[in-house]
């Protein structure tokens, strides 16, 4: 413990500032319960973070994940997730503020994390009418079908924002990006829906591990 009070760790943060601070030392002060316990905390953290193998991998646990692999219980539980959760809606925000999102390619750094989902995520990108993100929507979690996802669902969500167009994505969980007859479909359902209610669909991105399908850079889109 330093003269004034504060642990060595969270010093370097205040020193540092959170931008340039190492993502163990955040942890540790985010997850402490007080000042004194950041350093024993950041030994455990460490441990966890090089046992997960990346901190990509956090986007993927579950409360019972962090219990088992950080010792962590209850409400500590939740809460290192929450963290977690905060700093990555934030990053996607930013990312949506600052690349041109009609570009598949920034679909795909914007919804990133997709990659990494266990089940299929279906999520609408609402555009304002400067091409901008007002928020993404999480439609659907779960295997993917037109009844499962329908147009009401997706357009419900751009009406109550008022969106001017919307990219819709969905990640596939093999890993492999192309599209399936059922995808082909739900897309040309979707268009067609956004045509009669001049809320026009602009993409459809399918996310795998590492590489992306856009629907309008195939030419599966047209009409826009």
């Amino acid at each position: 413990m330093s003269t004034n009070g504060l642990s060595p760790i969270t010093l370097r943060v205040r020193s540092q500032g959170v931008r340039t601070s190492a993502m163990f030392d955040l942890l540790a002060v985010g997850l402490a319960r007080r000042d004194s316990d950041v350093d024993a905390t950041e030994a455990s953290v460490r441990k966890w973070m090089e046992g997960l193998g990346g901190v990509r991998r956090l986007v993927d646990m579950s409360p019972q994940d962090v219990q088992e692999a950080a010792g962590l219980e209850g409400f500590d539980a939740i809460r290192a997730l929450s963290l977690i959760e905060v700093g990555r809606r934030a990053s996607m925000v930013g990312k949506g503020e600052s690349d041109e999102v009609l570009s598949p390619a920034a679909v795909f750094r914007l919804l990133d994390h997709l990659r990494y989902e266990k089940k299929e995520h279906f999520v609408a990108v609402l555009l304002d009418a400067r091409g901008m993100v007002q928020r993404v929507a999480t439609i659907h979690v779960g295997t993917l079908t037109m009844t499962v996802v329908g147009a009401r669902e997706v357009f419900r969500e751009a009406i109550r924002e008022g969106a001017s167009s919307i990219i819709v994505s969905h990640n596939h969980p093999s890993g492999d990006p192309s599209p399936s007859p059922e995808d082909l479909d739900m897309t040309d359902k979707l268009v067609e829906v956004g045509r009669m209610l001049d809320i026009p669909v602009l993409d459809h991105v399918i996310i795998g591990e590492r590489s992306f399908f856009s629907m309008q850079e195939r030419g599966l889109i047209r009409g826009y």
